[in-house]
């Protein structure tokens, strides 16, 4: 009988590296637009602070909830493989239609990005799934693989982009984000043939020969015509609102009803679930500031000079993706040691250590903004710690809330719960972000401030409540714990 050596036996598919590679490339474009976007509006559109923010709120909340559409559209008809080809392609055109300078060609760019990603973002992680059997013991470290991959990306867009917009100017930066979406695309296309019974279309025009073909093309084209002037629309009429009250409406309605169906036993893992998204929503809320408030705190009130240059404000935005890496290892490793030691730590407390990072995190931001009220500016070091802190503090989020999702799994709805987890987190999330940084608004004249003191009390003020909000946060959750603890004690006495 032949043996393989363990590195043989634990080989990724050859068709994982080409995933790897598109992923890595759509983090790129995605973060290094990203990072760039509250800038361009205020600064070259001349966008006023609180309609940029509007603007970048209904962007990030819409990229969240399009996904579940490009999910069931590639579950019925278009296939894994085909969703991704198709998002990249939308994305592409998007941030190359970003980078044409004017106000003509804004709603359309984003709005191609919305659908693109959409297609693209559930269904890459899906047609990796399907490169392995039920069972394999490789599926995890794939898509562990997965996750790294993308946080690199994430980790290069901003230092990138923001390098190449502010010495070239803003349209290259963005031509940027979309040429590296196209290499992505490229790769991965070079690589279809480890994907030819994998992703398959369900809709019989798709599946000859995995062409797209003349029956087919029309349809497809009229559907993308229709969902980006779709999108488009809802960003400049400001209708983000709208739409995420129907979705929570329905949202509520499903929870409810779940709820009565459940058994008593399952109606505490549902709690403890609405827990979970409540606190997840207040996380990702303040999180965000990073791309919105805290961009422009960081180009109008932190000294960025450094060796006889100034790094671009949108560089900062690699602090979080780059923080995520060194502290997933970090994470992961503490865990194991606890482990061996006997003591796991519940999901509660980790959810609980998460938001103590966060509150650490933005008291240091907001200790950064006062300084700065003195002259109108401080020192970088104030930001780059307390950016560091929150992006650490992700790792006891997210991925606590879906391990917990699928361990309680109420009435056997770990799917529905863990698509409404992503889109409050999401979705919602980001428009209250957006809110709370509309409270940082300051006038500018060629997007210029009065007054950088006056703008630094106007930072100080909003990072202060955001960390005594969390801190708050973090004294319930305590409370919570105390009263969970003291209800097994009662039942294992009784």
């Amino acid at each position: 009988m032949e043996t393989g050596s363990p590195t043989q036996v634990q080989r990724q598919p050859r068709g994982v590296f080409y995933i790897i590679m598109i992923l890595m490339w759509e983090y790129f474009s995605y973060y290094g637009m990203r990072g760039l976007l509250v800038l361009y509006l205020t600064q070259k559109l001349l966008f006023s602070d609180e309609h940029a923010y509007a603007l970048y709120g209904g962007y990030t909340s819409l990229v969240y909830v399009t996904p579940i559409i490009g999910g069931i559209l590639a579950d019925r008809y278009l296939g894994y493989r085909w969703a991704v080809i198709l998002g990249a392609a939308l994305m592409v055109i998007g941030h190359i239609t970003l980078g044409i300078d004017g106000h003509q060609t804004l709603y359309i760019a984003l709005a191609f990005i919305i659908c693109g990603y959409g297609l693209f973002k559930t269904n890459i992680s899906v047609l990796l799934g399907e490169l392995y059997q039920r069972n394999d013991s490789r599926r995890d470290s794939g898509f562990a693989i997965l996750y790294v991959g993308g946080n690199v990306g994430a980790f290069i867009a901003p230092l990138a982009c923001a390098y190449v917009a502010q010495r070239w100017g803003w349209h290259y930066g963005f031509a940027l984000a979309g040429i590296g979406m196209a290499l992505g695309l490229m790769i991965f296309l070079s690589g279809r043939r480890h994907f030819i019974n994998k992703g398959v279309a369900k809709w019989q025009p798709l599946q000859q020969h995995g062409l797209i073909s003349a029956k087919s093309l029309g349809p497809i084209v009229a559907g993308m015509i229709v969902s980006v002037a779709l999108f488009a629309v809802i960003l400049y009429q400001e209708w983000t609102i709208w739409c995420l009250t129907l979705i929570g409406l329905a949202g509520v309605t499903l929870i409810a009803r779940l709820f009565l169906r459940c058994d008593a036993k399952d109606r505490g893992s549902l709690i403890s679930i609405l827990l979970f998204m409540v606190f997840g929503v207040i996380f990702w809320a303040f999180d965000q500031q990073g791309g919105s408030s805290i961009s422009l705190f960081i180009e109008r009130n932190v000294d960025r000079h450094i060796f006889g240059g100034m790094i671009p404000a949108a560089a900062f935005q690699s602090i979080n993706p780059f923080a995520i890496l060194v502290g997933g290892a970090l994470v992961v490793g503490l865990w194991r040691l606890l482990t061996r030691l006997g003591l796991t730590p519940s999901a509660l407390f980790k959810l609980t250590l998460g938001m103590a990072i966060l509150t650490l995190g933005f008291f240091i931001i907001a200790l950064g903004a006062q300084l700065a009220t003195v002259n109108g500016q401080s020192s970088m070091l104030w930001v780059i710690a307390g950016l560091s802190l929150v992006g650490f503090a992700e790792l006891f989020i997210d991925p606590v809330a879906m391990a917990e999702i699928t361990r309680l799994n109420p009435a056997g709805s770990v799917g529905f719960l863990a698509g409404v987890y992503m889109l409050v987190t999401g979705s919602f999330a980001n428009y209250i972000a957006a809110k709370v940084a509309g409270l940082t608004s300051v006038q500018s004249v060629g997007g210029q401030v009065h007054s950088l003191v006056h703008a630094a009390e106007h930072y100080y003020n909003v990072f202060d409540k955001i960390a005594y909000v969390a801190l708050i946060g973090v004294l319930v959750l305590i409370i919570v714990a105390m009263i969970e603890r003291y209800i097994h004690r009662r039942r294992h006495v009784v």
